[in-house]
């Protein structure tokens, strides 16, 4: 009984919120309440604050290291994250005005107006000009946007519902988190041309390590809350980038009817049992910037300290740019070599290192 009073209640403070006509005389239909208030036609008032967006600002700190076989430890960094909030207020727009009454001519309806025709012919269509759209979505780019969310006051156009109209927003600071950070790096060994950078950001209460270019992969261990330090074991060696002046041109130069370019390695010791491949292709210096292509070859070579090229034209192979300039009669021949090279092992990925072109030399 006490259930069914409650129910009753309820319906009629829908049905006299919405309108709804009873008649206490005849007894409350239930059926027949809900039904008019589901039909009525009053709407809820449009709200002034509409969605919210919460955004936290991220702050980074970067941690490098170089070569040595010895641990090494970073100082303790400062960190911070601003939270945020995004409060609308949406605006319909107005409905538009009635339109105007017809105008009633008191003398009658005016006789139609002849048809006029151009003489010349219909005139071409004139290019489309579409209509921007009337509603926009909201996301990052539109006015009030930066790369770090939305900021200010600012404004656009949107809906609410079926309704069309502008959301006013704002962008208001909300909580404060702060927090330092460390890294340290057990001992493991790097090759002097390598390096390691990390990076330790800040978003909201989170403190995260993020591994920039490293050598190595690392279990890492994590100490602390908001004062927190990253401490890092190297798991695993994996290649890394060659250095693109561990190898260098020394010489070229023409002598007994062949072409021999010699190149120094700075780094022998370093890749010692592992190999190195050498490209050359062989250009011949023509009439302004015409240079033509004689052909190319590659050479591999156990890792030394100097690798000797030598080769004759008809030793290489040639190209799709190959040009055959044994009629030029203008003047000496003048060639040089572009060249490159890339290591074959497990120290350095095999990625080509372009090393540019060499002087020039009379055959």
């Amino acid at each position: 009984m006490t259930n069914r009073l409650v129910l009753a209640l309820a319906c009629l403070g829908l049905t006299a919120g919405a309108g709804a006509e009873v008649n206490f005389d005849q007894g409350v239909d239930i059926k027949s309440a809900i039904e008019q208030a589901v039909n009525s036609d009053v709407k809820a008032p449009y709200p002034y604050y509409g969605p919210q967006r919460v955004r936290f600002s991220k702050e980074c700190r970067s941690f490098s290291f170089g070569p040595g076989d010895f641990a090494q430890a970073s100082e303790r960094a400062y960190l911070s994250s601003t939270e945020y909030i995004e409060e609308c207020r949406f605006v319909p727009k107005p409905p538009p005005p009635p339109p105007p009454p017809p105008q009633v001519n008191p003398n009658g309806p005016k006789p139609p107006k002849p048809p006029q025709t151009n003489p010349n012919g219909p005139k071409p269509p004139k290019p489309g000009n579409p209509k921007a759209a009337d509603v926009k979505d909201y996301y990052p780019g539109q006015p009030g946007y930066d790369d770090n969310g939305p900021h200010g006051n600012y404004s656009y156009e949107g809906h609410y519902g079926n309704q069309q109209g502008t959301w006013h927003c704002r962008e208001r600071r909300g909580r404060e988190f702060r927090a330092t950070a460390q890294v340290n790096v057990a001992p493991r060994r790097m090759y002097p041309w390598e390096s390691e950078r990390f990076e330790v950001c800040m978003q909201a209460d989170r403190v995260e390590l993020e591994t920039s270019h490293s050598p190595y992969r690392y279990y890492v261990d994590r100490q602390g809350l908001y004062d927190v330090t990253f401490n890092l074991t190297p798991n695993y060696r994996v290649p890394t980038a060659p250095d693109s002046a561990g190898l260098y041109s020394a010489a070229f130069a023409f002598r007994d009817g062949k072409f021999t370019l010699s190149v120094n390695d700075r780094w022998a010791r370093e890749y010692a049992g592992e190999k190195v491949t050498i490209k050359v292709e062989l250009m011949k210096d023509g009439f302004l910037f015409f240079n033509s292509s004689q052909g190319e070859k590659e050479f591999t070579f156990d890792a030394a300290n100097n690798y000797e090229l030598a080769f004759a034209e008809g030793d290489l192979q040639k190209t799709a740019d190959y040009a055959d300039a044994s009629g030029d009669l203008r003047g000496p021949k003048k060639f040089y070599v572009k060249w490159g090279f890339r290591r074959v092992g497990s120290v350095s990925t095999g990625e080509y290192v372009n090393k540019g072109s060499t002087d020039k030399i009379t055959k």
